[in-house]
């Protein structure tokens, strides 16, 4: 009893911690996460040489793949050899077999296909594309439009400003983050190669669960992705030097048309299922002549939701009319009767007439019959959407650009008088010379761009300070056009024509911008008034400062202004590009250097450099 009763004593060595088995429990521990981690790490197998293909659903919680891509850059042809007459037979062509609109013809093609190869990626996607340049005779860049490139602006691909162009027979290899989600495209730099066939869609996907827009539809799917490019005679080396660009002669359609000589040629075709909603991404790459065009399928109502890989507030529209480099998304509901339905694009007339494409969409199920016939009880809404700003606007059946609003309020520092404004205006004309000779010139804000001779960016030491344009008048002399921007200001760019040929399209590459304000007038504008306009607030009459639009790409009507807004907070050398030239350049481009140069992100040791050489004097003996 007493040895019952007796009490443990609390400060005794039996109740003490034993430190050494906590201590081997927690190497013990630490061992099987470091083993586990090692397993893991062996048995996850290495990528493949070549990452063809990164389409997949994406996660958050996914590491970000490292898209490893091969780009063969070669001379090719429609109805070439590896078609054996399957176009005649009616039966299924081989990939690479290129039939376009029927017609033989020179295709400047990424292994082998038209478009050029659509890339599937994941938002933080790493892209390592090797360009194989085999076409002979071509300088050679490629453009990831709608990508920042705030990590890598070396690899923008603009030649002369961030790069040297790629010799022929060379391989260069483009390195960088897919960090902007949306649907974009990748092309070459010369417009007139972009026309033979090289150019392609590029879209970035997020993850479901993040993707505000995932509740508008059920299907976001690879093959829904529409490429939408000008077809005609291939113009090569010569596009731009001759003053006066042939019609094109078919719109093509993820690179397959027709025309009346070729009425039975295979068209592109996109199944859906009755109830269901798709996502569509369509992506206009133009061609030679760059007209406007405008898309839609028979019977269907589309819910736009996007513009430039940008969302906006849903709009119904029964058409879409959009002009070269720009995208949009839209959804399309399947509740239509089974069929086929044409999907139509059409050129605007005032451009050339008679220019359309076709392809099919085509219900697949047939199951459900009682379903299936239930008569659709949404009728089309009998309205428009174009980017192309004009009279047409004036009409409630046409929503113009500058009528549509964006998902996200414009930031409060952009909604303030902005620290720098820069108006540029532009003027492209055509003067009959003689009978036989016509002279085009086009400058900006007087001064006529032209290229350096080697990068800005990577060699920016190497360019000679007197081939850079000066802030002085200038009488269309040409020049390498910089435009000075403070990193971190707020800038509004005030961009107008004075030349009244035609409306103009212009990109601005690095960066996307507010569209805050569209206007046309009837007569060129000086721009001592234009500056007064605005200052005075009278330029814009209805200018929004509260939701604009976000692009990349803008059509500017004929003697139109524009006002973009956007914050300089990536440095570096960015292009606005003109969009209508038929090759590098027709006088209309500028550069907006962004920060110094102690704020550019250098680019690796071993980069391509290039520039002009002028031997020793000596004298041959």
């Amino acid at each position: 009893m007493e040895a019952k009763n007796k009490l443990v004593d609390p400060h005794s060595d039996v109740n003490k911690p034993n430190y050494m088995l906590m201590s081997l429990q927690r190497i013990l521990v630490l061992s099987v996460i470091m083993a586990s981690v090692i397993v893991v790490v062996y048995f996850t197998p290495m990528p493949e040489e070549y990452f063809e293909n990164c389409d997949r659903e994406c996660h958050e919680l996914d590491w970000p793949m490292i898209c490893r891509v091969k780009l063969v850059i070669e001379v090719y042809k429609t109805y070439s050899k590896s078609c054996n007459n399957c176009a005649e037979a009616g039966s299924e062509c081989s990939p690479t077999c290129i039939t376009a609109d029927g017609r033989e013809r020179g295709v400047l093609s990424a292994n082998r296909e038209l478009p050029a190869p659509a890339f599937h990626v994941c938002q933080n996607d790493i892209l390592v594309v090797d360009v194989v340049h085999r076409a002979p005779a071509h300088a050679l860049s490629i453009h990831w439009r709608g990508q920042p490139q705030k990590e890598t602006p070396f690899m923008d691909g603009a030649p002369m400003l961030t790069q040297c162009p790629q010799p022929a027979y060379t391989t260069f290899q483009y390195k960088f983050r897919a960090s902007a989600v949306g649907t974009h495209m990748y092309h070459a730099h010369s417009a007139a190669d972009a026309a033979d066939g090289l150019a392609g869609a590029f879209i970035v996907r997020q993850s479901p669960r993040l993707d505000p827009l995932r509740s508008l539809y059920d299907e976001d799917a690879t093959e829904h992705t529409i490429f939408v490019a000008e077809w005609g005679h291939s113009m090569g080396p010569l596009a731009g030097v001759i003053s006066k660009i042939p019609n094109a002669e078919s719109l093509l359609i993820n690179g397959k048309g027709n025309t009346p000589e070729s009425l039975n040629t295979a068209l592109s075709k996109f199944n859906v299922e009755y109830g269901k909603r798709y996502r569509f991404r369509l992506v206009y790459g133009g061609g030679f002549k760059s007209c406007p065009v405008t898309f839609s399928i028979d019977q269907h109502s589309l819910k736009l939701i996007a513009l430039d890989g940008h969302r906006i507030q849903t709009e119904i529209v029964d058409s879409i009319t959009l002009g070269r480099g720009e995208r949009a998304d839209f959804v399309v509901e399947a509740k239509k009767p089974v069929g086929l339905y044409k999907i139509k694009v059409v050129a605007n007339k005032s451009c050339q007439e008679n220019l359309e494409g076709e392809a099919e969409l085509i219900y697949t199920n047939t199951g459900q019959k009682s379903l299936l016939q239930k008569k659709d009880s949404d009728a089309l809404v009998n309205r428009e959407f174009t980017t192309v700003v004009g009279e047409n606007c004036a009409s409630d059946s046409v929503l113009c650009l500058d009528e549509v609003q964006s998902a996200e309020n414009l930031p409060v520092e952009l909604a303030k008088t902005t620290d720098e404004v820069i108006y540029v205006p532009f003027n492209y004309s055509t003067r009959q010379i003689t009978a036989k000779r016509v002279e085009s010139w086009g400058q900006t804000d007087g001064h006529r761009f032209t290229y350096p001779a080697s990068p800005l960016l990577t060699q920016g030491g190497d360019v000679a300070p007197e081939t850079i344009c000066s802030d002085k008048d200038s009488h269309g002399e040409e020049c390498v056009h910089v435009k000075h921007v403070p990193l971190h200001s707020t800038v509004e760019l005030v961009m107008f024509d004075q030349g009244g040929e035609s409306d103009h399209i212009f990109h601005l590459h690095g960066y996307s911008f507010h569209v805050t304000g569209i206007r046309t007038f009837n007569t060129s504008m000086e721009k001592d008034k234009i500056i007064k306009m605005n200052e005075d607030g009278i330029l814009f009459p209805s200018k929004n400062l509260k939701n604009p639009v976000i692009k990349d790409t803008i059509v500017i009507p004929k003697f139109g202004v524009v006002a973009l807004r956007f914050k300089a907070d990536n440095p570096g050398y960015w292009m606005m590009r003109d969009e209508r030239s038929a090759h590098w350049t027709r006088g209309l481009d500028f550069v907006l250097k962004v920060g110094e140069s102690r704020d550019f992100v250098k680019a690796p040791p071993d980069f391509p450099k290039c520039g002009s050489y002028v031997g020793p004097e000596y004298f041959l003996i």
